[in-house]
């Protein structure tokens, strides 16, 4: 797995650490993984997504193009 370090306004910090300290993900890392998961979705589903965009799950390529 790649490392990358990314700056964030202190708002978006606070809330990846509320995130995780609600205990619905283990660390900063699964909140943004998810978050970029759904930004991935959000493009697919439009249209816009770049072709190495993860596919949702149950997704086929075929889809994709339709």
């Amino acid at each position: 797995m790649q490392t990358r370090t990314v700056k964030l306004t202190e708002r978006l910090n606070t809330f990846i650490e509320e995130t995780v300290a609600s205990g619905r993900y283990l660390d900063d890392g699964d909140v943004v993984r998810e978050a970029l998961r759904l930004l991935a979705l959000r493009e697919w589903e439009d249209g816009t997504a770049p072709t190495s965009a993860p596919l949702p799950a149950g997704a086929t390529p075929a889809r994709k193009a339709a």
